[in-house]
């Protein structure tokens, strides 16, 4: 019985040593879980009503070339904030920050112009598609045409996408389209002086992300652009 003593305590050591580094962490544990973001929605605009004349607004007195315009938009999911960016002839000309869903912008009268809505928060931000419409007043000159309202459809049965645009002109003058598509960042095609109002079909790839582009052209060099995004189904 002596001889087997020490054979004993070796294989209590050996397990008491498995235990503690079985049980003392060591640094294997698994990852702690990720931190979910919650990106903002698009918002959807409401007013000024999408390609038309624009008829919620104030004048403003003593200045008869300007005029106070109502935008109006539905919440969008996870916002916090919001900015309304007005453009004419494709350039920035206003900008605002807005904590609820509405605000008010001064603009020159009688001319058409465009709109987004950028929906803000912590992890991110989201932009609505493009609106447009014409400010009150008769025009001198010609109008610029309205942004194109612009439809992007998934066939998830034949991974092919169409595309399709309402293209209008408070003038009634014949347009042409230079048209853009981009596949997560990257131009996929482009058109130029497309006479058309649809493309397609297009080949997607699931879960990626497309953005078209639409640059509205009138007869008199006037112009407008819109966009719209969305994700292709996975």
């Amino acid at each position: 019985m002596k001889e087997l003593k020490p054979t004993i305590v070796k294989l209590f050591g050996m397990t008491m040593i498995a235990m503690l580094f079985s049980c003392g962490g060591g640094g294997g544990g698994e990852e702690p879980p990720k931190e979910q973001k919650n990106p903002p929605a698009k918002a959807v605009g409401v007013l000024p009503a999408n390609g038309e004349s624009c008829s919620d607004y104030e004048e403003i007195i003593g200045n008869e070339n300007r005029v106070l315009i109502a935008f109006k938009w539905n919440a969008a999911q996870f916002a916090q904030s919001y900015e309304v960016v007005a453009f004419y002839g494709g350039s920035e000309i206003a900008r605002k920050s807005v904590g609820g869903l509405e605000t008010k912008i001064e603009l020159d009268k009688r001319k058409t112009y465009t709109w987004q809505i950028v929906s803000i928060n912590g992890d991110g931000e989201a932009t609505s598609n493009t609106y447009s419409f014409t400010s009150p007043g008769v025009p001198v000159g010609n109008y610029a045409p309205y942004a194109a309202e612009i439809t992007i459809e998934f066939n998830v049965a034949t991974s092919e996408m169409s595309i399709s645009w309402i293209g209008s002109d408070e003038d009634g003058d014949e347009l042409t389209y230079d048209v853009t598509v981009w596949e997560n960042g990257s131009i996929l095609m482009e058109e130029i002086d497309y006479t058309v109002q649809s493309m397609g079909p297009i080949t997607f790839i699931n879960g990626e992300n497309y953005t078209v582009e639409i640059v509205s052209k009138d007869s008199s060099g006037n112009s407008s652009i819109s966009k719209a995004s969305a994700v292709a189904p996975l």
